[in-house]
């Protein structure tokens, strides 16, 4: 008999994926939607399991897990959503209790950016290390830390908000609830908002191609390389990996940035043995990777059965 399906799911600042994932990691019945469309109402986490409910109704076999990558912090055990800053009416949902009720089916938790760089780990063949570590700029910037092939959680579970660091001179509020915050400054809504008040003319996929020299943009790109460098400076991971939606876009400069990123580290160590791996964005990445998390906690809990 064939075995059941994995259901990763990936759900981001701007768009909601979904997809089933077979022991061959193939996903199937894969869908994207604007995350507005699930979450249309203010009880998010009823919007979800319904949407959940009913994909899962359309699948030919049965799913034998579930796992969501989230946008957003959650508590230590991952059993409960603490707050996503850039999707409203979602603090304190406790989704995985309410969700393994009504399906029955263990379901797993974690940051969206975790799942992302259980996906890139395997895709570039990252070999077991101490420190691991991704940054990926998106709607905004996520981080997620791997020590000895153990995601780093934190006191509080909130371990890895390398976007919310303070950026000095800047006041801006930020979804968290603070002001000041790095990803308002070097993630996507601060290209979004250059589209709507200076580049009014330039649609935001076309930025770079269209105004990739310019002084705005190159110090967007350096204060995306002064993330990743603070990263690397605390922590002298074995590989850094730099992704996301901002640096596939079309004509990003990625010669520039790997100039700033090693302007900006400590010479000559952790400078000289750097290893930066710069990843594609694919459309079911962090679907793969919600399911390759999941097979792991599966076998984990088989293992101590």
């Amino acid at each position: 008999m064939e075995e059941n399906y994995i259901i990763g799911i990936d759900i981001g600042g701007t768009n909601f994926r979904i997809g089933a994932v077979g022991r061959g990691q193939q996903t199937r019945f894969f869908r994207k939607i604007p995350v507005g469309e699930v979450f249309c109402q203010e009880n998010t986490l009823k919007a979800l399991a319904e949407y959940i409910k009913k994909y899962i109704s359309q699948l030919d076999k049965n799913a034998a897990a579930i796992a969501i990558g989230l946008p957003a912090t959650l508590n230590r055990q991952r059993t409960i959503l603490l707050q996503a800053p850039n999707i409203p009416h979602m603090e304190n949902l406790p989704v995985a209790r309410t969700l393994e009720e009504m399906f029955r089916i263990p379901v797993y938790l974690e940051k969206d950016v975790s799942m992302a760089l259980y996906y890139d780990k395997q895709k570039y063949k990252i070999p077991s290390c101490e420190v691991l570590a991704g940054c990926y700029f998106g709607t905004g910037i996520g981080n997620a830390i791997m020590v000895n092939g153990h995601i780093l959680a934190g006191k509080d579970g909130t371990a890895g908000e390398l976007g919310h660091i303070p950026a000095d001179g800047s006041s801006l509020p930020c979804g968290c609830g603070n002001t000041g915050c790095m990803e308002n400054l070097a993630g996507g809504k601060y290209l979004a908002g250059l589209c709507r008040g200076i580049y009014k003319d330039t649609y935001v996929g076309d930025v770079f191609t269209a105004h990739g020299k310019e002084e705005l943009l190159l110090e967007f790109v350096d204060r995306i390389a002064m993330t990743v460098a603070t990263e690397i400076n605390i922590l002298n991971p074995d590989y850094i990996l730099v992704g996301g939606g901002v640096p596939a876009m079309k004509d990003f400069p990625r010669k520039y940035l790997d100039e700033r990123i090693h302007f900006h580290v400590r010479k000559p160590c952790p400078e000289m043995s750097l290893q930066v791996i710069y990843t594609e964005d694919e459309e079911d990445k962090c679907v793969v990777g919600a399911a390759l998390y999941a097979a792991e906690k599966l076998k984990t809990k088989n293992e101590i059965n």
